[in-house]
């Protein structure tokens, strides 16, 4: 009986980022507040040395164009780029972006 009552119980608890996003204004995406939220998100998503050597540069038509630090990084970013997209989409409660172009700077 007592699992019974824990099954039952725990049907109406949802996920927190998902209480949270849906608490968040609409306006949390828009355009001005956008690039603010990738470059936060990015750093969360991709861990302390990737976002130490990786910088957003820019969004257009849901391609996420973003800065590396040595080319040698680029293939490995390009090796995770589907689980970098899978992620900030999901935390975007959207479809956000449909590609990561990584570019190398000097």
């Amino acid at each position: 009986m007592d699992r019974k009552l824990k099954q039952n119980s725990s049907r109406n608890w949802s996920e927190i980022r998902s209480v949270l996003f849906q608490s968040l204004p609409d306006e949390i995406l828009s355009n001005g507040n956008q690039m603010e939220w990738l470059t936060y998100h990015w750093n969360l998503v991709v861990g302390k040395e990737i976002a130490g050597i990786s910088s957003i540069d820019n969004m257009t038509r849901k391609i996420l164009y973003v800065r590396v630090k040595g080319k040698e990084w680029v293939p490995v970013l390009d090796s995770l780029k589907k689980k970098i997209l899978q992620e900030i989409n999901s935390r975007a409660g959207e479809a956000l972006l449909n590609g990561i172009v990584f570019k190398t700077v000097a």
